[in-house]
């Protein structure tokens, strides 16, 4: 089923300041609430009786979009705890979403603490992407059945329409070969492949004793485009026209391209390209390659992928 076909509604906060949204066909209920205990009483009195398992998001975004994810089978108990006793990483937070199928434990799916582990670690990966600070201590993906996993992945597809329509994320795993990866987990993926790192930030690198160049891209028809600009001694162009360090695309099966094949297919191309003042190329997740494009002319890249491609 598309995303699209599950439809989406929403209803005016009420007194308490709740906003209830639900997805039309599918089976979740989100309530986005303040911290209070009485707005939590108001949803477990709208669900039924307790305990009542869900999953919850706890947003602090005076300064800065921080959010802690956590999962429960007793919504209410957990988050009283989190209104009078909050954890320091989270002291401050203001407003809950609290996400469940509109039944108690003795009928909701989520009653399952292995689909409620996979939606959690699904939602901390999510958020990541979508540059939030996430404070939640640790997540895991379990093994699932081959039920739990179509329920799992229908519940995700809701997740996407509930959270998109309420603003609080605009990016989304598509499912593709060329996902974004988050800054952090692409670290541990280096190091898990016997890189060593000398010095990381969000855009630059050290690794090997090389710079890196850290770009996810813009999506373009052509593909994930990727701009070379700049004229001081380590800038991204300069470093280009030397053949000096890599380019690392966080995207799939993660991308380290040395420079130096770069310039040798840019200049292959167009030996005037480094005249101009930006040189933009593009990389293309194909099924079975990954392509360079530069003008229109392609070169194979898959042997710059960290993880096995395809």
């Amino acid at each position: 089923m598309n995303v699209l076909d599950f439809g989406y509604q929403d209803n005016p906060a009420n007194g308490l300041g709740i906003v209830r949204a639900r997805t039309l066909i599918g089976n979740l209920r989100l309530w986005d609430i303040p911290r209070s205990e009485q707005a939590v009483d108001q949803v477990v009195a709208e669900i039924g009786e307790d305990p009542i398992p869900c999953i919850y998001m706890l947003f602090d975004e005076r300064y800065a979009k921080k959010i802690y994810i956590g999962q429960t089978e007793n919504l209410k108990g957990r988050l009283f705890t989190h209104i009078r006793k909050p954890e320091i990483k989270i002291k401050h937070w203001e407003r809950a979403i609290l996400v469940n199928d509109g039944r108690n434990a003795t009928q909701s799916d989520l009653n399952d603490e292995n689909i409620r582990l996979t939606l959690e670690h699904y939602l901390v990966q999510l958020f990541k992407i979508n540059k939030y600070q996430v404070v939640t201590s640790a997540s895991r993906s379990p093994g699932l059945s081959a039920a739990q996993k179509t329920l799992t992945e229908t519940f995700k597809q809701e997740l996407v329409i509930l959270l998109t329509r309420k603003t609080k994320i605009s990016k989304v795993f598509t499912g593709r070969k060329d996902d974004e990866i988050y800054n952090d987990d692409v670290r541990k993926i280096l190091l898990q492949k016997k890189y060593t790192i000398e010095s990381w930030g969000r855009l630059k690198a050290v690794v090997n004793g090389q710079m890196v160049f850290i770009r996810p891209g813009s999506k373009k028809p052509t593909g994930w485009q990727v701009t070379f600009r700049g004229s001081k001694p380590n800038s991204f162009k300069t470093k280009l026209q030397q053949g000096d360090g890599f380019l690392l695309m966080p995207r799939g099966p993660v991308l380290l391209v040395p420079l130096a094949d770069i310039r040798a297919h840019v200049t292959y191309v167009d030996k005037q390209a480094f005249d101009r003042d930006t040189i933009d190329i593009f990389i293309r997740f194909d099924d079975d390659r990954l392509v360079l494009i530069y003008k229109g002319q392609e070169t194979d890249i898959t042997a710059s992928a960290i993880r096995e491609y395809p």
